[in-house]
This record gives structure tokens, C-alpha cells and sequence, in this order.
């Protein structure tokens, strides 16, 4: 499968991208005299403005629609995009970078008083105005996510082997990493963190030669992000394990196709060719796996997702949601264990990649 990183610039579409500090700096200034002017609007990320389309690398995912739909922040949010601003200058000055939680606790030190909440749609405002990714505004995502296996990366002089804990290591927030492949020949994202454990209990990549993510439940921009760094580095190709209910799936295609909030930032956080391994709701039924009732609004979330334009792109969702809607049945991946404690990495996933790997 081949993949074009290089991204094509097109007036008419509206991504974000990797940005060196002097373009950045260059920008922010730009973009606070703009902010003294009483027209000022930024593009639209409302839910109504995104779009399952194709992006410059020719792959659809979720994107921004119009260009052209704007919004008008009041003086409230200008003065608190201005105060964002000037932090983050002062970053670039220090040269030091900051997570989401550290720009809350120092804005509000140097009486830049907007909420914690509001932090997420500011730094997003000022990332979709002036086109650059969250992290060339020296801005890390806070993390949740970890990694284990056949893989290690060097920061700040520094080289970390992800087999060195039991636990995981924490993904790196820091973009700008040198990274080795240490013989994975694919890449497993992990819905949750009990399956990941299992599998390092298991040393899964020992049999199976592999890098394991898990985003320890729905994924945060820097699990997704990093996913597509190691997808990019490395070219291998990428399954993704998740509970068999209609949240493990949504999960599946915001790693795949991204997520409303998101979407002008689609192409640096999803990695469309990700092969979903399961659990397939036909597995409850083909492998016997104990399995619970589906609640009256996941129904409603499996008929959303079958409404959905990237859902009806892809026969296997499709024919499984319908599936799950007949049933209306559901299973984590603990339930595997039902079967024994190594079920899920000495048969499961071994059943699953060899039937992926041998279906017609």
C-alpha cells in the first residue's frame, strides 16, 4: 500500500500542518493585529461545516466543508484568543514547550483568566486561523496513551526501549523524536488498558513481532497523532483490537477518519488504512463469546453510525452494525477471558490476523 505524506496545497480545502516556529511566530503576530479588527472571523468548526471528503493526500477522511462559513468571536473570546497569543510567544521566547494543563496554570498566573474548558477551543480557534498543527504552537496535547514493543525513541539525548516496562511508556508529547523499528512487522492499537496488559503480560510482540498503542479508551489527539507518526516512519501495517459494542467502534473510526471536533486538523490525526481486527459483533455469535445486551441509546448510536457517509463506504462496518442491530448483543474484550486468561493473545488475535491475512 503506498501512501503519499506530501500534502498538496489547495485553496479550496482547509487542513492545518506542521509549522517551523519562525512561520509561527510570523502568524501569531499577523494574527493579533487582526484581532483589532472589529471584522475579524474565524473559519467555522461547527458539527454543520464538516464533511466526509477527500483530502490533499487524496484520502477521505472528516474535513471541513466551506471554507468560506465563518464565525465572529465576540470581545469576550478575542481578548482571550489575544492573551493565548501572547503566551504562546513567550513560549517560543523560552524556548520551552507546554502541555495543555501547564498554558492553564501559567495563563492564569499572569492574569490571563479563561477556564480550563475553554482552553481546548481557543488553541483550536488559533490553529484552524493560521493553519499549523497544536504542537508547532509548542502546545503538547495531554496524554493518556502508551506503548509497548519492538520499538524505541531517542528525546533530548535520551533513548527509551519500549519493552523496558511491563506497563507501557508513556507516549512521547514531543513530535520532534527520533524513532527506531526494533523488528514489529505490524502496528496494534488497543482499545483499553486491561487487553493491553494482558498482552504484555503474554509478551505478545515476543511471538507476534509488533508495536502495541493503547489510548486507554476514547483516543486523545496525541495518541492519534503519534499513531501516525510511527504509520509514516514506518510504513508497517496497523490493526486495531476493540471492545465489541457501538463505542468501540466509533473509537475505530475516529482513529481512522477523525472526529467532528477535529476535522480541520484531520490529515496530522487519523490513519485511514487501519484494518479493523475486531471484536466483530459476528464473533460473539461464530466464537461463542458471552455477551450482554445493547442499551436503548447504543441502538441509537449503531443506527447514527449506520447513517453515517463513512460507515456506508466501508462493507465490513456496515454488514457488522446491521449485524449488532439484529443481536442487539455487545462484549468487551474481557469477556475472551472467559476462556482462559491468555485467550485473547495466544488464540483470539491469532485466529483473527491469520483469517485477516488468508481471506480471499
Amino acid at each position: 500500500m503506498a501512501y503519499e505524506n506530501a500534502l498538496i496545497e489547495d485553496p479550496n480545502r482547509y487542513e492545518v500542518k506542521d509549522l517551523s516556529i519562525e512561520e509561527v511566530q510570523e502568524k501569531l503576530e499577523a494574527l493579533k493585529k487582526k484581532l483589532d479588527d472589529g471584522s475579524f472571523s474565524c473559519i467555522s468548526r461547527d458539527k454543520s461545516n464538516v464533511t466526509y471528503g477527500e483530502c490533499s493526500d487524496g484520502v477521505k477522511r472528516l474535513t471541513v466543508k466551506d471554507i468560506n462559513k465563518r464565525s465572529k468571536p465576540g470581545d469576550e473570546k478575542r481578548k482571550n484568543i489575544r492573551l493565548m497569543v501572547d503566551l504562546i510567544l513567550k513560549f517560543f521566547q523560552a524556548n520551552k514547550r507546554e502541555t495543555h494543563r501547564g498554558v492553564f496554570y501559567v495563563g492564569n498566573n499572569t492574569s490571563s483568566l479563561f477556564r480550563q474548558k475553554d482552553e481546548y477551543e481557543i488553541l483550536d480557534d488559533i490553529c484552524s486561523t493560521i493553519r499549523c498543527s497544536s504542537s508547532s504552537l509548542y502546545v503538547d496535547a495531554s496524554v493518556r496513551g502508551v506503548v509497548a514493543g519492538l520499538l524505541s525513541f531517542e528525546l533530548g539525548g535520551h533513548e527509551t526501549f519500549c519493552t523496558s516496562r511491563d506497563d507501557g511508556v508513556p507516549i512521547p508529547l514531543n513530535s520532534d523524536i527520533k524513532m527506531k523499528n526494533r523488528g514489529a512487522k505490524f502496528i496494534l492499537v488497543v482499545e483499553n488498558k486491561s487487553a493491553f496488559n494482558t498482552l504484555m503480560q503474554d509478551k505478545f510482540y515476543n511471538d507476534y513481532p509488533c508495536i502495541i498503542i493503547t489510548g486507554m479508551g476514547m483516543p486523545e489527539v496525541a495518541t492519534r497523532r503519534f499513531l501516525k507518526l510511527l504509520s509514516d516512519n514506518f510504513g508497517l501495517p496497523v490493526y486495531g483490537l476493540f471492545d465489541c459494542d457501538p463505542e468501540g467502534i466509533k473509537m475505530f473510526t475516529i482513529y481512522t477518519v477523525g472526529s467532528y471536533e477535529d476535522a480541520f486538523d484531520s490529515v496530522n490525526l487519523t490513519w485511514p488504512y487501519m484494518t479493523w481486527l475486531g471484536v466483530w459483533p459476528s464473533d460473539l455469535c461464530a466464537l461463542d463469546i458471552p455477551c450482554k445486551d445493547l442499551s436503548p441509546s447504543e441502538i441509537a448510536l449503531v443506527d447514527y453510525l449506520l447513517r453515517e457517509d463513512f460507515v456506508k463506504e466501508n462493507p465490513r462496518l456496515v454488514e457488522e452494525l446491521e449485524h449488532m442491530k439484529i443481536t442487539e448483543k455487545k462484549a468487551n474484550l474481557e469477556a475472551l477471558k472467559e476462556f482462559g486468561p491468555t485467550c485473547l493473545s495466544k488464540y483470539y488475535l491469532p485466529y483473527k490476523l491469520n483469517y485477516l491475512l488468508t481471506a480471499p
